[in-house]
């Protein structure tokens, strides 16, 4: 067993890799440099497309609304017309010989992949595939000097295919082969570059193998993210090393090609600029693998800086996030470049967002614009590695926006506090440009041309406290299968979620620091031994400990959760705990017939009944305390006693609407018809008067219910959409209390599903004091079909919280036994507790100035309240 690229031995790694033979030739099938990867395993593993595929059909945000944008896009259709063709040989960047053809679908294959996993629509992939068929005799990636980046623009192509290929069955494989052998093509060899291999001859993979000696950091980091997700794609470990190895600043392996010798010799100035400095540079090749602007500290300095800080703040993030790229695809393949370096990565992340988000917006924390300066000692002055570009000062420059322009901050994010490794405070700057990229652009999109996956709200996006990744088991190569846990169901104990690395304080809790069961998951340290009869259970139980699973709960309801135990003793306790939420106390585990009597006696114990869940992907933690080693667990099952009922439509069953004026024979009613169609000819679309201030339109549900979502269709047609901006939507109770509100500006293109979290309301309204008329397509409603009593009604209308506006501590009224969330204005979750006294204080010191949001679920009864940070 491989388990890194030095051939020693890494704890808790778990890539296998085994190359079935050795080259003999100069050109060889890839079979022979084969290895065990997991699959699909580039930037979404299967329980990443589970993930996403969940929450979308909980219609929970952001994964829903930035799957509806995905949507949205015409080149995500099935009927989307491929522009490639199998007679193109021939692809330049650089020459723009059938670019646009292959941008375009490069982005529908990725977006038809995406939609084929979540709805299962087979004619998605069999798009998807037709692209990949439409390319597969591509055999020359043309550029003018720039190989590395003409080779990178494969990435999200291949993503696509490696997506298809795992899960689809439908794409032969024979055009599966005529797909791999293009990426290589005229074919990949180990031990010498092809003859005739140039900038105008060969495919993906010679344009990109060797980085970039000579320019930017950007790309040859580009042409290396391509070239790992390539490795991927074809169970190839001489070319996935080849990638791990350079970006660590290691020698070449001793089977595969160098790397490009050097060092450069700066000789004169070429060209002179206000941040940098460019030099012409003589070529030198006596230093072999020399290490350019690839190697992640070459790129990022220990300072934080980057190699292209002083070129201007895309470049320089484009780069860092291709870094960021290749980190997740070797995470998932089980290798740790995240924190590599003392997390090298994340420092020049921070360093870059801080600059660039303290120009565009002040913070308590941050008042004035950061400038590192080479005075203060936070900028270095000096040459790059290729000996080719000068830092000065940082650059001023945003080339295009910041930081809205590259869709790049929910992969980091997504590991390093998704993962549970960083706190806010230590990821508090790309946070930051993450939560200001949301306010001024929406959810990531698919970013510029085809430079980053984009749609990070619906592919990056975790859920809270689900640090590792469900799995169903390992396979026969050791691999761990990765799949979501679907609820009802019954849960092995031991398969806890996975991490390549320790998940000790993240994914579990084990007081003692191995495996004493020495069974299963031997280089971890839970406790795990053999089961008479046939698989595992966990042993050795001890009071603090405690286990993470990530689930899927397809219905909100009711339910009972029940375990499989044998028992020596009653001093242990068991206690559940959804979504950071007890749902359970700790249960005593009872020990004596008719229950367990021996640590041999299997028997089941019900620890809840009618305990009630919420719909959507979230992390299922198991606390033990009490006793140590009084209990042995095998499983737990979960089960369903009452799903509630689905949600309808509520507007058009009881809806009664009015709106400040009507003009243009756009009566308020057509919001409500059923009829979703924009274009404002063809009768079913509101408008108000131009002149209105407000303009409004609401509509009267008659009754108070949970409403669970609301989905704004909008006027479509030549900018008549973009006049639905700065607008505000609010729900009212029946006794007029605003139970939600957000405002948006933004205008949906060409629609908009806002998450309520089931706040109890009678009256939707949408208002704006924009410039011209309003206009609605349609407006859905949806929420359970129940009226709320007015007893039930009334239990929520004496929470009180107080004082408001709040400057540090806020104080909450007559919710005992409610769960409290506090979320800012673009839905982001500050605080989450449960309430046990009945006036009960929370401290929002930390929190920045601005409006935020405190959801009160008291037993299902749901209501929000606003409240202003001073």
């Amino acid at each position: 067993m491989k388990k890194n690229v030095d051939k020693k031995k890494r704890a808790n790694i778990f890539l296998k890799k085994k190359v079935t033979c050795f080259m003999f030739f100069l050109l060889v099938s890839l079979g022979t440099v084969s290895a065990q990867f997991v699959h699909p395993g580039i930037t979404s593993t299967k329980s990443d497309l589970d993930r996403l595929k969940y929450m979308v059909e909980s219609q929970l945000d952001p994964w829903y609304t930035s799957y509806q944008d995905l949507s949205a896009d015409s080149r995500t259709d099935y009927n989307y017309s491929v522009q490639g063709n199998s007679s193109n040989t021939v692809l330049g960047r650089d020459a723009n010989i059938n670019l646009s053809a292959w941008r375009n679908d490069v982005r529908a294959a990725y977006g038809n992949a995406i939609r084929w996993y979540v709805s299962g629509d087979s004619r998605h992939a069999d798009k998807a595939v037709e692209i990949f068929n439409a390319w597969k005799n591509l055999q020359d990636v043309t550029s003018a000097g720039t190989s590395s980046l003409s080779g990178s623009i494969s990435y999200i192509m291949i993503e696509a295919a490696e997506i298809i290929k795992s899960t689809y069955s439908g794409w032969s494989a024979n055009d599966i082969q005529d797909f791999k052998d293009m990426l290589v093509y005229p074919g990949y060899s180990n031990i010498a570059e092809p003859a005739g291999i140039s900038t105008t001859s060969g495919s993906f993979y010679w344009q990109a193998y060797q980085g970039d000696p000579v320019r930017h950091g950007n790309q040859g980091l580009a042409g290396f993210r391509a070239l790992a997700a390539m490795a991927v794609f074809l169970d190839n470990e001489i070319m996935y090393d080849r990638v791990l190895r350079n970006v660590r600043g290691q020698p070449h392996r001793s089977d595969d090609i160098p790397y490009p010798a050097g060092p450069n010799t700066s000789t004169t100035i070429s060209s002179s600029a206000e941040f940098s400095d460019t030099y012409n540079i003589i070529r030198e090749y006596y230093i072999e693998d020399y290490g350019y602007d690839e190697v992640i500290t070459n790129y990022i300095y220990a300072n934080g800086q980057c190699q292209e800080s002083a070129r201007d703040q895309s470049h320089a993030l484009f780069g860092i996030s291709n870094i960021t790229s290749i980190a997740e695809i070797a995470w998932n393949q089980g290798d740790d470049l995240y924190s590599h370096e003392n997390d090298r990565l994340l420092l020049g992340l921070e360093y870059t967002a801080k600059y660039g988000v303290s120009s565009l917006q002040s913070y308590p924390d941050q008042t004035s614009p950061w400038v590192p300066t080479v005075a203060s000692g936070e900028f270095i002055e000096g040459f790059d590695r290729t000996g080719r570009f000068y830092s000065k000062a940082i650059s001023s420059i945003h080339a295009g926006g910041f930081p809205g322009e590259l869709p790049v901050f929910e992969m980091p994010i997504g590991h390093y506090q998704g993962r549970g490794f960083k706190t806010d405070e230590e990821i508090k700057w790309i946070g930051r440009a993450r939560d200001l990229a949301i306010e001024s652009t929406g959810f990531e999109d698919g970013g510029h041309i085809i430079t980053a996956l984009g749609w990070g709200a619906l592919t990056e996006r975790r859920v809270d406290g689900g640090c590792g990744d469900p799995i169903s088991g390992f396979d026969s190569n050791g691999l761990p299968e990765y799949s979501m846990h679907v609820l009802p169901g019954t849960l092995e104990a031991e398969n806890f979620d996975y991490s390549p690395v320790s998940g000790e304080g993240r994914t579990y809790h084990e007081i003692t620091p191995s495996n004493s069961g020495g069974s299963y998951r031997a280089d971890e340290a839970i406790d795990i031994e053999s089961l008479t009869g046939g698989g595992y259970n966990l042993t050795s139980i001890e009071n603090g400990e405690w286990l993470t699973y990530t689930v899927y709960v397809p219905s909100d309801g009711t339910y009972d959760i029940d375990i499989n135990y044998a028992s020596a003793n009653a001093g242990g306790t068991i206690k559940f705990n959804f979504k950071g939420v007890d749902i359970t106390s700790d249960v005593a585990v009872p020990f004596g017939a008719p229950n367990s009597i021996a640590l041999t006696d299997w028997k089941n114990f019900e620890v809840a009944s009618t305990v009630r869940l919420s719909k959507g992907v979230q992390a299922l933690k198991i606390l033990f305390n009490g006793t140590d080693d009084a209990f042995k667990l095998n499983n737990f099952t979960v089960s369903l006693i009452e799903a509630d009922p689905d949600p309808i439509n509520l507007a058009t069953t009881y809806g009664v609407t009015t709106q400040s004026s009507t003009a243009y024979s756009g009566p308020p009613e057509l919001a409500i018809d059923g009829n979703t169609n924009g274009n404002y000819g063809d009768g079913s679309v509101t408008h108000t008067d131009h002149d209105d201030n407000p303009k409004w339109w609401q509509v009267d549900l008659q009754a108070n219910y949970n409403i669970e979502t609301i989905t704004i269709f909008n006027r479509t047609g030549s900018n008549y959409g973009e006049r639905l901006i700065d607008f505000t939507v609010e729900v009212l109770d029946s006794n007029g209390a605003i139970t939600f509100t957000q405002f948006y500006a933004v205008y949906p293109n060409p629609s908009l599903t806002i998450t309520t979290g089931g706040v109890s309301g009678s009256v939707v309204r949408i208002s704006k004091t924009s410039d011209l008329g309003l206009s609605l397509a349609e407006v859905e409603i949806y929420g359970v079909d129940k009226i709320l009593s007015d007893k039930t009604f009334e239990k929520i209308d004496n929470v009180q919280i107080y004082p408001n506006p709040v400057k540090n501590i806020f104080s909450l009224t007559n919710s005992q036994g409610s769960v409290v969330e506090v979320y800012n204005i673009i839905g982001k979750l500050m605080m989450k507790t449960k309430i046990d006294l009945k006036n009960q204080s929370f401290n929002v010191t930390t929190f920045s100035t601005g409006v935020y949001f405190v959801r009160i679920n008291n037993a299902g009864v749901i209501n929000v309240k606003k409240i202003i940070k001073e």
